[in-house]
């Protein structure tokens, strides 16, 4: 008989860490494109926080709306301001002029989407 390979368990809930979601748009002339977006808030935060600020923050976009330029990101909750902070440091997406806005922070996507 061959030796199963045992898969790892995953981290259980309690041990994950609260997450906080942030609402946000961005207000410009065009639409943006998702991937142009990803990569603009990538390098600003990078500039800003650096890796190990991005890795604290578990950052990532959940959602990108081109339509109406806005976008949801999730984070930690302990870093739920320094999130808001790097969005507003955010002027301009492939070239282009923006303003960044932030509309809610919530706990749930749930609660997001329902506005």
């Amino acid at each position: 008989m061959a030796d199963k390979k045992k898969s790892l368990k995953p981290i259980p809930p309690t041990l994950r860490g609260k997450k906080r979601y942030v609402k946000f748009e961005f207000i410009s002339d065009q639409a943006l494109k998702e991937e142009s977006v990803k990569k603009a808030i990538w390098s600003v935060f990078r500039g800003v926080f650096g890796e190990k600020g991005i890795a604290e923050q578990k950052l990532w976009v959940v959602k990108w709306n081109s339509v109406k330029n806005q976008g949801i990101l999730r984070c930690s909750h302990n870093e739920e301001e320094n999130v808001k902070t790097g969005l507003l440091f955010l002027d301009n997406v492939d070239k282009q002029e923006i303003i960044p806005l932030i509309l809610k922070v919530s706990g749930s996507l749930k609660k997001l989407k329902e506005n």
